[in-house]
């Protein structure tokens, strides 16, 4: 159905969460998932059920901070399997904490990881994708480059910086057949978010209350943002780049 047979796809973040659940996906539709993430265990793990589930996969150890990890990832990547097709940009961390309070190593640590580390998947995948005259790149923001809450301020700001990059980059290469996109995923059930909530003064109350604001009343499984992942990445999504598609159960759509 998504024409997914004999791609590779990179995903960084690939060891839980969103990242994971979008490798199977893929994996399932024909890909060839490159799992790659900090944590190296997780990734091999995730990995090992593809291919125990009939679906090739890889698992690679990356950290996004560092330029000389992220190019050894597509060097390697394009060493195995000769080709890139697809770099799923998943990887983030998170920080809940007042913006005047946040230090300077906290703040250069979120855009290392958030910003710094998409900017340097994109600069390792680009060229390859250009010799190759296609390939589609799919970055995770989040509805806080629209709209935040309180003590999420430089967490805002580098989703906020994902989103600009992504229009930057999709200009930069529309002529040489590279899309660029972002999903913007609502609250999902995911390592990050349980543990924004157990940060919270009351965990319970800002469930309720993050709950409450969410026009579906739920949060999303990360299968459901794979979903979109996949639509943009595929060739169904042939004449879209350089946009965002929100996965946020009606949130965004709230006044």
């Amino acid at each position: 159905m998504w024409n997914m047979t004999g791609k590779v796809v990179v995903i960084t973040g690939g060891a839980n969460g969103i990242g994971q659940a979008a490798a199977r996906l893929f994996a399932r539709e024909g890909a060839t998932a490159v799992v790659a993430d900090i944590e190296q265990d997780g990734a091999e793990q995730t990995a090992e059920a593809i291919r125990l589930d009939g679906g090739s996969a890889v698992a690679l150890g990356c950290d996004v901070e560092r330029a000389d990890s992220v190019q050894l990832l597509a060097d390697t990547t394009v060493a195995m399997f000769g080709r890139l097709d697809i770099l799923f940009a998943n990887a983030a961390i998170q920080l809940t904490k007042a913006g005047a309070d946040t230090t300077l190593e906290e703040w250069d640590h979120l855009h290392a990881v958030n910003l710094r580390g998409v900017f340097l998947c994109c600069k390792a995948v680009i060229p390859v994708m250009q010799r190759q005259h296609k390939g589609s790149i799919v970055i995770t923001s989040s509805g806080h480059a629209f709209a935040t809450y309180p003590r999420c301020s430089a967490y805002a700001a580098t989703k906020g910086g994902q989103l600009a990059l992504m229009r930057g980059l999709a200009l930069d290469y529309a002529a040489d057949g590279i899309r660029v996109n972002c999903v913007i995923p609502g609250a999902t059930d995911t390592r990050l978010v349980r543990n924004y909530l157990a940060a919270s003064p009351d965990p319970e109350q800002e469930k309720r209350r993050l709950l409450g604001g969410i026009p579906l009343g739920r949060l999303a499984a990360p299968e459901e943002i794979a979903e979109a992942v996949l639509f943009l990445a595929s060739d169904r999504a042939a004449y879209i780049t350089g946009t965002s598609l929100a996965v946020d159960g009606g949130l965004l759509a709230q006044a």
